[in-house]
């Protein structure tokens, strides 16, 4: 007669047991979230001048903490549960392993948060992988010491998620937890707090758990590939206010419309002796918080400050992206932005005319310069397009110029004094033909390294002391961006070299100059959500009857429409009948008035602002937009959705004409370069 064992069965004990240890687990990770919020608090009002509370901003920032500790371990919990019934070790290390995994990655959210104050987004999608080596090495990040680091720190941080195995932990005090978790969720997303909105951007950024904010940001990327694109003609285009109604023709190229621009820049010219040469002078990172007339930081930009006084000058300029890949898009093509950016189309970018390629056309020479690697943001790629006779980036440098001194080994190429010299060497003197140039500055750019640093930081003292005369009392919280302020006096002092050089060209006294920022720097905390893209924009030439300082919004899309305008009307011009430039005309008003209608595009990915004549919709909310590019909060739901409507219109037109090759007809191709 054979023994049967009796069958025992211990699953209630092993649920139990994987109950308690997950929560144990779960304790630390939550203890370790409010340790990390403590330190990104503390490191934010350490580098940046915040007038805000910091026990408000930890306190309240603790709630969405708390909500992102709480969510994870609600997903995980269940996987737990199960999984540990059968193969308990493996359920534990699976969970510690990606708590760890979590924590770090919410440390290194919030460091790149403490430098740019923006926190990383769907952006990083839009980037090349090399794009980020590049840009990470520039900084000086990417380093050996930091890869050691974390290769040291990754198991060191698993066993510090997995101190809370030695927490007394009861059954009962794990169900404590339990249900807490899942009542703090459900309270938290009744109440919207994941939905509410504060009085600024950089509150809500300061507030927003940084690791929810990419994971949402990449969902979003992720879910929202396709669109539906309704009739362009349907929708409402604007009121009859803005600076001009544009007579779109055709539902199939949504943005196309008669070439119908008025002179609005020529009364402020006397003749030119034969067709101009226009120089365009782009600067990075150059903001009107910090530049010129009403600059609320105080202006750091003397020559600039100068020569607008002899200028037409735009104080309330914009920018149509707040990073730099826009910037040449948006002055010389007035182009709608596809998905991340019309650069990012590349290699196959779709038809499209530009101030370059027209220019060409009318028998003018082109040149591209800058210190940097021209394939960035395929910007070369984007020039070859307008088949642009010259293009000097970084590995167009004589030997006799050093490169930026860099953190790493690694830098965006040459400095901004070595560019425009560079330039000038170079750049044709005999030509018969007429020229339009480029120069692109790089320096004042995240890691502002700039050749002889101590003497600009001398200059830059002594500039706020004797110039600014700031107050003893607020010297600090300059000088928490030394290196940033240094940076534009140093880019300053590069420009008004390169304006004595260039007064040696033969047709100086014929040539037109516009400049202008490419974006505001993020690194120094901005006012309010339009903000980065506050820019002047000065157009300069010996040719101008007066100098002129206008009040009326402009952006970049308004420039090319309004040059060719001006030479068309001066010149014998081969221009086309239609065109699809997104912008109108540069507002020459004296007063502060806003009377255009245009999407502004944040961050690569991020489409969310738009002004539509004195409003402006960013986040979902509503503005009201007044001089010096103040806004002030507002609530008015008819308006409100009338710019959604047009937003979202634009959004539409956006993705369908870029993604399927309907910015111009086959009938334009004659215009396009050879």
């Amino acid at each position: 007669m054979s023994q049967h064992t009796p069958i025992s069965s211990n699953l209630l004990e092993n649920i139990q047991k994987g109950f308690v240890k997950f929560w144990k687990l779960g304790l630390s990770f939550i203890i370790l979230i409010i340790l990390l919020r403590l330190v990104e608090v503390w490191t934010v009002f350490s580098i940046h001048d915040l007038d805000k509370s910091q026990t408000y901003i930890f306190a309240q920032g603790l709630v969405f903490d708390i909500a992102w500790a709480f969510y994870i371990l609600g997903l995980l919990f269940f996987f737990h549960l199960i999984t540990h019934i059968y193969f308990p070790r493996f359920a534990n290390v699976f969970v510690q392993v990606c708590l760890t995994v979590l924590i770090l990655l919410q440390a290194g959210l919030f460091f790149y948060f403490t430098k740019m104050l923006l926190p990383l987004g769907q952006d990083l999608y839009a980037y090349s992988p090399s794009d980020i080596i590049s840009t990470l090495k520039a900084s000086g990040e990417l380093n050996v010491k930091n890869i050691i680091f974390i290769l040291i720190g990754l198991p060191i941080a698993y066993l510090i998620t997995g101190f809370g195995k030695w927490f007394p932990v009861s059954l009962k005090v794990a169900q404590v937890f339990a249900i807490t978790c899942y009542l703090y969720i459900l309270v938290f997303y009744i109440l919207g707090f994941d939905q509410k909105k504060y009085s600024s951007e950089l509150d809500n950024y300061l507030l927003v758990n940084k690791s929810y904010y990419f994971y949402d940001q990449s969902y979003d990327y992720f879910t929202t590939q396709n669109y539906l694109y309704f009739d362009f003609f349907l929708a409402d285009k604007g009121s009859e206010q803005l600076l001009m109604k544009k007579q779109f023709l055709d539902a199939n190229y949504p943005f196309l419309h008669d070439n119908d621009y008025p002179d609005v820049l020529g009364p402020f010219f006397e003749e030119f002796d034969e067709k101009p040469d226009v120089v365009f002078v782009i600067i990075e990172g150059m903001g009107k918080a910090y530049s010129g007339e009403d600059a609320y930081l105080r202006s750091f930009t003397p020559f600039l400050d100068s020569l607008s006084e002899h200028s037409l000058y735009w104080k309330n300029g914009m920018s149509t992206t707040g990073r730099t890949f826009g910037v040449l898009t948006g002055i010389f093509g007035s182009l709608p932005y596809a998905r991340n950016g019309f650069m990012e189309l590349a290699p196959n970018l779709p038809k499209h005319l530009t101030f370059l390629s027209l220019m060409k056309q009318n028998g003018y020479f082109t040149n591209y310069h800058i210190g940097a690697d021209k394939n960035f943001d395929n910007v070369g790629t984007f020039l070859s397009y307008q088949k642009v006779d010259r293009i000097l980036d970084l590995s167009s440098f004589d030997p006799d110029f050093e490169e930026t001194p860099s953190k790493s080994g690694f830098s965006w190429g040459y400095p901004d004094k070595a560019m425009f010299e560079n330039g000038m060497r170079k750049i044709p003197r005999d030509l018969d033909q007429p020229q339009v140039s480029i120069f692109q500055t790089q320096t004042s750019h995240d890691p502002f390294i700039i050749p002889d640093e101590e003497k600009y930081f001398s200059m830059l003292a002594k500039y706020m002391a004797e110039t600014l005369k700031i107050p003893a009392n607020q010297v600090e919280n300059y000088m928490k961006y030394r290196s940033m302020y240094a940076s534009l006096l140093y880019v300053d002092e590069a420009i008004k070299e390169f304006f004595d050089a260039y007064k040696s060209m033969p047709k100086y006294e014929n040539t037109i100059f516009i400049l202008t920022g490419d974006h505001r720097l993020p690194e120094v905390p901005m006012s309010s959500t339009i903000d980065r893209f506050h820019v002047p924009i000065i157009i300069y030439s010996p040719k101008l009857k007066e100098s002129r300082r206008f009040h009326g919004v402009t952006t970049h899309f308004e420039i090319t429409p309004s040059l060719l305008a001006m030479l068309a009307n001066r010149q014998e011009m081969k221009l086309p009948s239609m065109v699809s430039w997104k912008g109108y005309v540069m507002d020459t008003s004296a007063v502060f008035q806003s009377k255009i209608s245009n999407p502004l595009m944040r961050n690569k990915n991020q489409l969310i602002d738009y002004i539509s004549e004195e409003y402006v919709l960013s986040d979902d909310q509503l503005y009201k937009l007044s001089d010096n590019m103040n806004l002030d909060p507002i609530y008015d739901n008819a308006i409100k959705d009338k710019l959604k409507a047009e937003f979202e219109n634009y959004k539409s037109s956006n993705r369908y004409a870029t993604e399927n090759d309907q910015i111009i007809p086959d009938s334009l191709r004659v215009y396009l370069p050879n």
